[in-house]
């Protein structure tokens, strides 16, 4: 059987970059923490959001040969609540 942290078809890149959640026409400002092929996680500050939320995603790029990342996507887990905010892990429905 494989351990957990080799047990994904996607590895996750560690990364620390602004992204901005909308949800219900609501726009929140967050900071993406890990970015996968199939999810991601961010910290938000504000508030948690309820595992099942559909929400949409957007990444904008500091290189103009990396495009940007737009993204509707779900909330897959319940919020951990940290110092600091929430950290909420999401998963793709559809990259744009």
């Amino acid at each position: 059987m494989l351990a957990y942290e080799e047990n994904r078809n996607f590895y996750r890149m560690l990364i620390n970059s602004q992204c901005k959640i909308v949800v219900d026409g609501e726009v929140l400002f967050a900071t993406c923490k890990d970015l996968s092929a199939t999810g991601m996680a961010f910290q938000l500050s504000s508030k948690a959001i309820p595992l099942g939320t559909l929400l949409d995603i957007e990444i904008d790029s500091q290189n103009r040969e990396i495009p940007s990342l737009s993204a509707n996507a779900e909330v897959a887990r319940d919020p951990i609540a940290q110092e600091g905010g929430y950290l909420i892990g999401v998963k793709f429905h559809k990259m744009n």
